[in-house]
């Protein structure tokens, strides 16, 4: 079973770059990793949220491995999802009965635990890892609660086809999609959520067929895949003050009012070193709100 998301794969051309630039826009410093000779990164930064998941930052040399050939075709981005489970062997076969062809070899023992992917092809572009870990290896501190940062609310993933996207990730991984919405962005656009466990935390599924949205421009520019993350903020205002301060914009100079979701203001992928942020500050009557203290 899967139990929680464990983090969001990054892929940078510089990660000490990267982990300045979260630290002085966001708040986040984040702390250095070891290699992983699984993924075949040479360095790596793990930037912690306050809902037990991080973004792991990823920079790699090595012809061949994951984040190299991610980063050769799309240049920097998300890179993959990786989830905990209680029973990877469970999982493993799951996926191989759901017909995706994997070999004996691709799970594998590493010391972080036992894992495997299921490739981007299967999924809509986008890479899952499974892992079931060792004791105590991905124990980490929590973030600095000075950061304003609330937690890693969702992560934006842009398809083709909606339905055959849920279809699948509730075929391989058992997580199944709920709360359709067909009337966003004008009624140009339809999305879902997947909820692998943590709080307040999803994979918000979208299709857009509108003409100059986000993430059909993603999709004409990378393809499906992981196209932004979303943090939430204890005040957008804040935030938005800190980010501009260090002399960054936010798109179109302005926080939006009008959304469903929550005030929302976005930094673009070339003032974060390659990934769309979304800041929010939920409403109380949004979905994900969680009540201040």
């Amino acid at each position: 079973m899967i139990l929680e998301l464990l983090y969001v794969g990054f892929v940078v051309e510089d990660v000490d770059h990267t982990r300045r630039v979260f630290r002085d826009l966001l708040g986040m410093s984040g702390e250095r990793m070891d290699a992983d000779s699984y993924l075949g990164t040479a360095k790596g930064a793990r930037l912690a949220f306050p809902n037990n998941c991080w973004l792991y930052v990823m920079e790699s040399q090595q012809p061949g491995s994951p984040p190299f050939e991610f980063m050769s075709k799309r240049g920097p981005g998300l890179e993959r999802v990786a989830f905990l489970t209680d029973d990877v062997d469970a999982e493993f076969e799951r996926v191989r009965q759901a017909g995706v062809p994997l070999g004996g070899e691709a799970l594998v023992h590493t010391p972080q635990g036992r894992r495997f992917a299921v490739p981007g092809d299967h999924l809509n572009g986008v890479t899952v890892e499974l892992l079931q870990p060792a004791p105590g290896v991905w124990d980490f501190a929590a973030p600095d609660p000075g950061s304003g940062v609330l937690g890693l609310q969702h992560i934006g993933v842009a398809v083709r086809d909606l339905e055959a996207t849920a279809s699948k990730f509730g075929r391989l991984l058992d997580l199944h999609a709920r709360e359709l919405r067909t009337d966003q962005h004008g009624g140009e656009q339809k999305d879902v959520m997947i909820e692998p466990g943590n709080d307040r935390l999803w994979l918000h599924v979208t299709e857009s067929w509108g003409e100059n949205a986000r993430v059909r421009q993603f999709l004409d520019e990378k393809g499906e895949g992981l196209e932004h993350l979303c943090i939430e903020v204890a005040d957008i205002r804040d935030a938005v003050v800190r980010v501009t301060g260090q002399g960054v914009p936010i798109f179109e100079n302005k926080i939006y009012t009008n959304r469903p979701d929550g005030f929302e203001a976005f930094i673009y992928p070339q003032h974060s070193t390659g990934v769309t942020i979304e800041l929010i500050e939920p409403y109380p009557t949004s979905r994900g709100y969680r009540p201040r203290k």
